[in-house]
């Protein structure tokens, strides 16, 4: 009898073995290092896609569908060199909300990455409210259930032949979910990319009229041409 009990013993510690060595019976890991929380949410994953790849998050689907870089980009007050060693890089996003409600997003959701960064400081872009351009994203929004955007993102960044677009899932209760990285190989534009430029090459984007956009550039630049000043003060501008 004593025999028996201790077989029965000895097959359940194994059993409890087996669960802890498989990430707690039933909460597998999958091919993207992702696991499953209680209430099915996945979290702890990474995918790794390219540019052109359309990129499934939990949210919303999302592809790069352009990507320029050079050393110097027309701003409203002025044509600017980026800098010793550096690059401005447009990248230009293709997003539609597959989410079950409206998301409020930030172009803070989507930073940069790149070989030899020397600290771990994140690397954000800038959008509309710097630049005046409604080609370019904003920097908070809100993107409608099922609604698609074509919007871009300006980076000032150490001149690098690829980068990475790194996008994390961040829930309402703080929960964080999955995340993405997409590799980016620009193209190397000469003399430089302009704003202009930008809105031309955004087929979906709505293009205004010649009076409207210099309406609009003249109030973003009286607004936003101080901020846009300090954020850039690392560059140089070379010609107004």
């Amino acid at each position: 009898m004593n025999t028996i009990i201790k077989k029965t013993c000895a097959c359940l510690i194994v059993a409890i073995l087996v669960c802890v060595t498989m990430t707690g019976c039933g909460n597998r890991v999958d091919k993207n290092g992702s696991q499953k929380a209680e209430d099915g949410r996945s979290y702890g994953g990474l995918v790794e896609a390219q540019a052109g790849d359309k990129v499934s998050t939990v949210f919303f689907d999302c592809t790069v569908t352009q990507s320029q870089k050079c050393g110097t980009y027309q701003f409203q007050d002025g044509l600017y060199m980026a800098g010793d060693g550096k690059t401005y890089l447009v990248v230009t996003l293709e997003i539609t909300n597959t989410y079950d409600k409206d998301l409020p997003m930030s172009i803070t959701d989507f930073t940069l990455d790149y070989s030899e960064k020397e600290d771990k400081t994140i690397v954000t872009g800038y959008g509309n409210s710097e630049l005046g351009s409604n080609d370019f994203m904003d920097n908070v929004f809100t993107l409608k259930q099922g609604e698609t955007i074509k919007k871009s993102i300006l980076f000032t960044v150490p001149d690098r032949a690829e980068y990475i677009l790194c996008y994390k899932e961040y829930y309402e209760d703080k929960f964080e979910g999955d995340s993405y990285e997409i590799r980016i190989v620009p193209e190397v534009l000469e003399p430089q990319v302009t704003t202009e430029s930008t809105e031309a090459s955004s087929q979906d984007a709505e293009t205004p009229t010649e009076e409207t956009a210099t309406e609009e550039a003249g109030e973003a630049s009286d607004e936003n041409t101080e901020d846009t000043q300090e954020a850039l003060d690392d560059t140089g501008i070379i010609e107004e």
